[in-house]
């Protein structure tokens, strides 16, 4: 299953422009856990282009603000946190690798 994001229209020409990750969260909030679930796969199985870092911090910053255990995919190391680009599921309010 394939979501489309055609909601994330961001007006370019406006003067009160928000950053991207900024509006990303706003439109994050209507979507379901599931949904970003999916989409989190869609993105880390997929060519996004140049933002598609922006578009996995606001969507991993959403599940997050919402509860949801991303440990399994996170660790630090030497004092930096790497987050791994895995495809993942939700189960018991926790992401989960596929592997």
């Amino acid at each position: 299953m394939q979501l489309w994001l055609n909601t994330l229209n961001i007006n370019c020409m406006s003067n009160t422009a928000k950053p991207l990750h900024q509006h990303l969260v706003e439109k994050f909030h209507h979507y379901s856990n599931n949904e970003l679930v999916i989409l989190n796969n869609d993105l880390v199985n997929s060519n996004w282009g140049t933002n598609k870092t922006a578009f996995r911090t606001a969507l991993l910053s959403t599940l997050s603000n919402r509860g949801i255990d991303l440990s399994a995919i996170i660790s630090t190391e030497d004092g930096f946190t790497q987050i791994q680009r895995v495809p993942v599921k939700l189960s018991e309010n926790k992401l989960i690798p596929i592997c």
